[in-house]
């Protein structure tokens, strides 16, 4: 994509044959992967990428992730370096100092130098996650101490149920605040290394 803009394939298929290629996967509580056997005709000319374990790469090496950030339509790349590599609940993880944001995730996360995709991109952690935390936790008190007053008997004011306007409202706020969590750009990215990925690989091969 010379010009940084153009679609190099498009097809649109059914639910029903996404699933029919899934050929490995793992829970979102997990490595959250899916690996799909796709044989299409439209794919014949996309280019390959070769998967190298980021367990084989340094600290501090030059790294570029891709994605169609906030839902742009224009594929984009950002550079980082690798900034530290650590086990989660038994996921073997990267982290990025590189901005992560929505649109980002599930992309290949590139070693520089080699070209090699070490990880895929999974998610972020902001400064502000336990903020927003602290936040959705204080709606959904408030929606349940609402849930609570409602069942006590309804009461309406000028044909509104004041009970009903406050529920709606807390549940608009809420939605705002997890798109505006989901939209924050300064933090921290990480993505998942390769092994899981690569066994799965081998796994539907042999």
């Amino acid at each position: 994509m010379e010009d940084g803009y153009s679609d190099s394939i498009s097809k649109w298929v059914t639910s029903g044959v996404m699933e029919a290629s899934l050929a490995d996967s793992m829970p979102v509580d997990s490595w959250d992967y899916a690996i799909l056997d796709l044989d299409w005709e439209e794919l014949g000319s996309v280019p390959s990428l070769n998967l190298t374990p980021g367990s084989d790469c340094p600290i501090g090496l030059p790294i570029a992730l891709f994605g169609y950030q906030f839902d742009q339509p224009n594929l984009s790349i950002h550079a980082g370096i690798l900034a530290s590599k650590f086990v989660a609940n038994g996921v073997k993880l990267l982290q990025l100092d590189a901005s992560v944001n929505q649109g980002n995730s599930g992309g290949p996360l590139l070693n520089t130098v080699t070209s090699d995709v070490i990880g895929i991109v999974t998610r972020k952690h902001t400064g502000l996650t336990e903020q927003f935390d602290a936040l959705m936790q204080s709606f959904e008190t408030n929606m349940k101490t609402l849930d609570q007053m409602a069942s006590a008997g309804r009461v309406v004011v000028g044909g509104i149920d004041p009970n009903k306007a406050l529920r709606l409202t807390q549940e608009q706020m809420a939605r705002v605040s997890i798109e505006i969590r989901r939209s924050a750009n300064v933090g921290v990215g990480y993505a998942y290394q390769l092994d899981k990925i690569k066994d799965g690989i081998r796994n539907r091969r042999s």
